[in-house]
């Protein structure tokens, strides 16, 4: 039987009216791999969200909007987007419910961050307040080509996928900071950027990825098209 993948919905005003919406590579990455993607509409209903999580068997929270610096304990800084609170708190909600099911769950660039703030981590709210950071993080165009390599710990869970290095696509000014309490980064940029983390045990499949996967395997990718392969394999054998 084929497994329901759930991804949070982001939301931004078009023409006039407010809209939920998702990117179709990311259903597309879901399909490629066998599965049937949900797209979850932003609530901030906890009992929908409840229900979201009670109908799906894995969960992938999507790019989008900066997450609010309030959750991390910080004020904002000009380079942050204005907060999308609502967002960040449905996020968190379909997290907490997610964790109490034991589903899989995937993050995808701010869904990496906010996992890492939902555990208790902190941002760099641009990647300029890092000082360690010299490579491109923002391309500005033809998504599903990569343009930096990530070095994978060869303890990761997705160690198995992959050489030591892979090359991979990147969209995103902002970047874990301080680690959330029992996670791990497991993949770094070569100026040191985190790129991977992963829950510290094995048992729970929690992982983000800084880049854009999706993209990359709808562009025909089969190297990305393995994490949401694995992933889905994951759903059918959760804990």
């Amino acid at each position: 039987m084929k497994k329901v993948i759930g991804v949070s919905a982001s939301q931004r005003k078009s023409e006039g009216f407010l809209r939920d919406y998702i990117n179709n590579d990311y259903t597309s990455s879901i399909e490629k791999v066998g599965g049937i993607p949900l797209i979850l509409p932003i609530t901030s209903e906890r009992e929908a969200v409840k229900y979201y999580i009670s109908c799906i068997d894995g969960l992938i929270l999507s790019g989008g909007h900066d997450v609010d610096p309030a959750f991390y304990k910080e004020e904002l800084l000009p380079e942050s987007e204005m907060p999308h609170r609502k967002r960040d708190t449905f996020d968190m909600l379909l997290i907490e419910y997610a964790l109490i099911k034991g589903i899989p769950i995937l993050g995808i660039c701010r869904g990496m961050q906010v996992l890492n703030v939902y555990f208790g981590g902190s941002l760099y709210q641009d990647l300029k307040y890092n000082k360690d950071i010299y490579l491109k993080h923002m391309q500005n165009y033809f998504p599903g080509e990569p343009v930096h390599r990530v070095k994978i710990d060869r303890s990761s869970v997705l160690a198995g996928l992959y050489d030591e290095e892979i090359w991979v696509n990147s969209y995103h000014h902002q970047q874990v900071k301080e680690v959330g309490k029992g996670l791990r980064v497991t993949g770094w940029s070569a100026d040191m950027g985190a790129e991977l983390i992963e829950y510290a045990t094995k048992e729970k499949f929690i992982v983000g990825v800084q880049w854009h996967p999706e993209m990359m395997c709808a562009a025909g990718s089969m190297e990305m098209e393995k994490i949401f392969e694995f992933f889905y394999n994951r759903c059918f054998s959760r804990s």
